[in-house]
């Protein structure tokens, strides 16, 4: 039978294209939250190692070795789930690369000017909100508390690669696309929920992984500006980098702005309020013109710009029917 022959695909063993059968629907959804809470617990399983056998070894050092820990049993998950479905099921490209008439470099520009803008807006937010928890605070000083390097591979390498692979290439992804017909996807319109509320629920599961409201509060907008760009071009790298560039700039702001920085609530506590508002100004409408930019980008159609790689059943019919 055809679908049994060898199937041609390339590159199914990286980490984007091994995934890409796996479109979880909102009941898929609590199952990638349970495997990622299995891998939070084999993560506080490696601190308390690190503490009994170890003690007095840095959190900065630890999270090194614990952050990629936590995502392995969602990724085994995942990875198995997508290999299932390769047989019968189309799949969708965690990246793609519709990036509209800027190209990619302009493209990259431009959601690294949205991004920083919005980071700079969300510092309003962050200056009405309550005081942040002691034990909190206490621990993300504690991941802080290392050398640049070490700060930078956790925040600015590990958490934008992997959580934009979970939260916008997998939630996402799965969510404007799953299939209505029983994991049976021959009807390729029939598949997928609301962009908007696919966004909106990325954006909260996003959130929700912070573990807080101080932090979640911000990764839900920012999360939603992910989610938009990721919806109009399909592109996990973009993401990556928008994630990227928030969490450094996080970080060399922590790092080098001393104790003025470390002991205000938000940049408004740091800088003249006239000042504040009016780079804010500047800011929404930077951010504003970015929006508009991507929402001009054509979308193959409602469900975004995901590329569509067959089933292995459509490739082997492709190949019986060009023999023929």
């Amino acid at each position: 039978m055809s679908f049994f022959k060898n199937r041609p695909v390339q590159k199914n063993y990286d980490l984007l294209s091994a995934c890409s059968w796996y479109t979880p629907s909102v009941g898929g959804l609590f199952a990638v939250l349970g495997w990622f809470i299995v891998g939070m617990i084999l993560a506080g399983i490696v601190v308390l190692c690190f503490n009994l056998f170890l003690p007095g070894f840095k959190m900065s050092y630890m999270m090194l070795i614990m952050y990629p820990v936590q995502f392995i049993p969602v990724f085994i998950f995942v990875r198995l789930k997508s290999s299932q479905n390769s047989m019968f099921d189309r799949g969708y490209a965690l990246d793609s690369n519709h990036f509209g008439k800027a190209g990619g470099f302009g493209a990259a520009l431009l959601v690294i000017l949205g991004t920083l803008s919005l980071s700079f807006m969300t510092e309003l937010l962050n200056s009405v909100l309550p005081e942040m928890d002691d034990n909190l605070m206490k621990a993300m000083e504690a991941i802080l508390d290392g050398p640049l390097w070490v700060s930078i591979v956790t925040t600015c390498i590990f958490a934008p690669v992997l959580e934009e692979w979970l939260c916008r290439g997998i939630i996402l992804r799965g969510l404007l696309n799953y299939s209505h017909n029983d994991g049976l996807s021959r009807d390729i319109d029939s598949r997928g929920m609301s962009p908007a509320l696919a966004i909106f629920i990325s954006a909260l599961f996003f959130a929700a992984i912070h573990g807080n409201y101080w932090q979640g509060i911000t990764a839900l907008l920012i999360g939603s500006l992910f989610g938009f760009v990721y919806y109009k071009t399909g592109s996990l790298k973009l993401t990556m980098l928008m994630h990227c560039s928030n969490n450094l700039l996080a970080v060399l702001v922590t790092q080098f702005g001393g104790e003025t920085v470390k002991n205000a609530k938000s940049m408004i506590d740091i800088m003249p309020k006239t000042l504040y508002f009016s780079i804010f100004a500047i800011a929404a409408v930077v951010l504003a013109l970015v929006i508009l930019y991507f929402a001009k980008v054509q979308a193959a159609d409602a469900h975004g710009n995901c590329d569509v790689i067959p089933s292995a059943e459509d490739m082997s019919t492709a190949l019986d029917a060009n023999q023929q």
